[in-house]
């Protein structure tokens, strides 16, 4: 005879079939909702590509204005064949601006923009501002 006291504790078997159904339909809510975020966001090559054409793009930038200086400081790919992305590369778009920028009163500071555009909502921004000096 197994003699037990009243006040025993522990989880009865109907208590982990409960606690483990439960904890089951919340993970698959947390899986259901990465799910959709995945398929609602730009893939990360896509997103990487993007950055990684941008960064090219600010790297030829910056290298002109240590080359020729400050006031020479342009976007030259516009025309050299350098500047072109690969033919296995398709559906992004590149575009700069230099513009002039004014800190306090001092407007020796120009403010480079690079936009990359790409497949699946992929973009890229990147933005330095150099000085004269």
């Amino acid at each position: 005879m197994i003699i037990t006291p009243k006040n025993s504790a522990g989880f009865s078997l109907i208590e982990l079939v409960i606690f483990i159904v439960v904890i089951g339909l919340a993970v698959s809510g947390v899986f259901l909702a990465f799910s959709t975020t995945l398929q609602n966001t730009p893939l990360v090559n896509t997103q990487t590509l993007a950055n990684q054409l941008a960064v090219a793009r600010m790297e030829i930038i910056i290298g002109q204005r240590r080359m020729f200086g400050f006031s020479n400081t342009i976007d030259i790919c516009s025309g050299p064949a350098v500047c072109t992305v690969p033919a296995v590369i398709t559906g992004y778009t590149i575009t700069s601006s230099i513009t002039g920028y004014t800190v306090g009163s001092d407007s020796n500071y120009k403010l480079i923009a690079v936009t990359v555009t790409g497949p699946q909502n992929s973009k890229a921004v990147l933005q330095t501002l150099v000085a004269a000096y």
